[in-house]
């Protein structure tokens, strides 16, 4: 592995020794498109470019192939409304849209608020010949992109090509699209078997559905695949990706260097540089990197969040108030609207002493989150906290207990992260025995979570308790542990009722604990298997997985557990 990573020239002379089959597969590909008749004329397009001339030079040219339906956006904030109003056929979006904001950016949101259907096209054009190496790398890519200046046959002849490739893909993408990644995977397997025309295309796939389901070695192996056929940065990437899951973390940051020496503007490779760093205990140098990628493409609210919560672990409070303030500023009319940046945009003024700005951060939780119970909850803590820095412990104990009266009568699961700042208030007044079950309750739900465990510890080490942290998580972890080895005894000694109900118990426990709601869902079918059908258990299955779902849909636990129920279903033809 290292060999690979380490060595460009190892790159360069697999490419040249496969050049000749890459060739053929892309002549295979492209003749697969010929003799394809699109009807333009009934397809909606949206144009997304800032620039007037552009716009009207892109309508002359789509007007050439007998399109008709096109409308216009000059922004992204304005693009994603109409999209989301709108049934767009075909989307052509400009690389740059400004203020650090690119097309890819733009596709990245579409397609996390699923507001763009499989069968659309979205296609970045860009002036920039570097801008094809960030595309290139990008996991979720575009259908295609067009270099300016272009003609109308050139336009067409790549449209015409995506849509015969959609064709091609449709089984995937409606696979896809459910979340059956088994399903999905297995069409990826028979199209690579028979050497598809878009045999490259159905390995990418294949790597991306693999590190989707945490299946990093068959994610590894797959890109390395491509990677003996040809050097592309997606491959890169995805290796690299799949290889910091795998704890190779050396081999991994070698890739995603390589990357960024290439092209200095493959944003995603910053972050996963700092999660390298952060996972080596290498903080300063994680903040380092996440400012680089940031002085380069400011306009992105994950980064500047994660900026902030680094530089609030080094006790930079200055950038941390800077990048907060960022996150909210960007987020603000967007999908990432958080109540959760307000208050850590409060922390951090209190960390450099500013009570006054945190109080206002307070406030505008308040005002901008006005019908959100749990915001409400989330701004009565801040509002403790500032008391507490004033020096007001008799109001700041007032208004804790007004917020754990919100927290105990809460409808819905609180947010990790809001309830961690409440268990922190309760530290800071002295009230251990509620911060203790707000952070054991944390803990039975997320206690193979480790980046939720990683915020506990940090919560302890601020509240200067690190030692009682640790022993919380594990003993609590050991107590699930314990109930879960109980259960399977149980069950092979033939007490399959017994098992049963130990685990029902125990996600009465823990109802936002997905592995043990796949622990119980598991010996519910194991019962029904032995003793027969049971209209109840399976019922209280269904229950669970749904549940499953909405916390961790990617599970590979989850998947098979799916489809073992749906075979259970057709056995008893129910």
């Amino acid at each position: 592995m290292a060999e690979f990573a380490g060595n460009s020239a190892l790159f360069a002379a697999r490419a040249a020794r496969a050049g000749g089959d890459d060739d053929h597969e892309q002549e295979l590909a492209r003749a697969y498109t010929r003799g394809i008749e699109v009807d333009y004329s009934s397809k909606r397009f949206l144009v997304i470019d800032a620039l007037q001339e552009m716009r009207s030079a892109m309508n002359a040219t789509l007007s050439s192939f007998g399109v008709t339906r096109i409308e216009y956006s000059h922004r992204a904030t304005e693009s994603i409304g109409m999209v989301k109003r709108g049934d767009y056929d075909v989307i052509l979006c400009d690389f740059d849209l400004g203020h650090g904001y690119d097309g890819l950016h733009l596709l990245e949101e579409l397609k996390l608020r699923n507001l763009i259907k499989p069968s659309a096209v979205f296609m970045i054009v860009t002036g920039e010949r570097r801008s094809r190496m960030v595309i290139s790398a990008a996991e979720l890519a575009p259908d295609d992109y067009l270099l300016k200046p272009f003609t109308g046959e050139e336009l067409k002849q790549r449209l015409d090509r995506v849509y015969r490739k959609k064709i091609e893909f449709n089984a995937l993408d409606a696979a896809m699209m459910t979340e059956d990644y088994f399903k999905a995977l297995a069409e990826c397997n028979e199209r690579i078997e028979r050497k598809d025309p878009f045999l490259i295309d159905f390995l990418k796939m294949k790597g991306r559905i693999a590190l989707t389901i945490g299946d990093y070695g068959l994610a590894r192996d797959t890109y390395q695949r491509v990677l003996d056929i040809r050097d592309i940065p997606w491959a890169r990437m995805g290796m690299a990706k799949a290889l910091f899951h795998l704890k190779d973390f050396a081999t991994a940051r070698q890739l995603f260097e390589q990357l960024l020496a290439t092209n200095e503007r493959v944003m995603e490779a910053y972050d996963w540089l700092a999660r390298i760093h952060q996972a080596e205990h290498e903080h300063r140098e994680a903040q380092a990197v996440l400012e680089k990628a940031l002085d380069l493409s400011a306009a992105n609210v994950s980064r500047q969040k994660k900026l902030g919560e680094v530089a609030m672990r080094n006790g930079d409070y200055d950038t941390a108030v800077k990048s907060f303030q960022a996150t909210i500023n960007i987020a603000k009319y967007s999908f990432w609207r958080d109540a959760g940046d307000y208050s850590s945009l409060a922390k951090a003024h209190l960390g450099s002493g500013n009570v006054n700005d945190a109080a206002r951060a307070a406030a505008d939780v308040r005002r901008e989150f006005r019908y959100d119970a749990q915001a409400e909850l989330l701004a009565t803590v801040m509002e403790s906290q500032v008391a507490i820095k004033q020096g007001n412990k008799a109001r700041a104990q007032q208004i804790l207990a007004k917020a754990l009266q919100q927290f105990a009568g809460a409808t819905t699961e609180v947010p990790e992260h809001f309830a961690l700042e409440l268990a922190e208030a309760c530290y800071q007044l002295d009230e251990d025995a509620a911060a203790g079950e707000i952070v054991q309750k944390l803990i039975r739900n997320h206690h193979e979570d480790t980046a939720v465990l990683e915020r506990i510890s940090a919560m302890y080490e601020t509240v200067g308790k690190a030692d009682l942290g640790q022993e919380m998580i594990e003993t609590t972890a050991r107590a699930i542990v314990a109930i879960n080895n109980e259960a399977v005894r149980m069950a092979q000694s033939g007490d399959l009722e017994g098992a049963v109900q130990k685990f029902i118990h125990a996600v009465e426990e823990m109802p936002a604990n997905a592995q043990v709601m796949l622990n119980a869902v598991n010996a519910m079918l194991a019962y029904v298997a032995r003793l027969g059908w049971h209209q109840g258990y399976m019922e209280m299955a269904q229950t669970y997985l749904d549940r499953v779902k909405a916390l961790e849909p990617a599970s590979v636990k989850y998947l098979k557990l799916k489809d073992a129920y749906n075979t259970a279903r057709r056995r008893f033809r129910t």
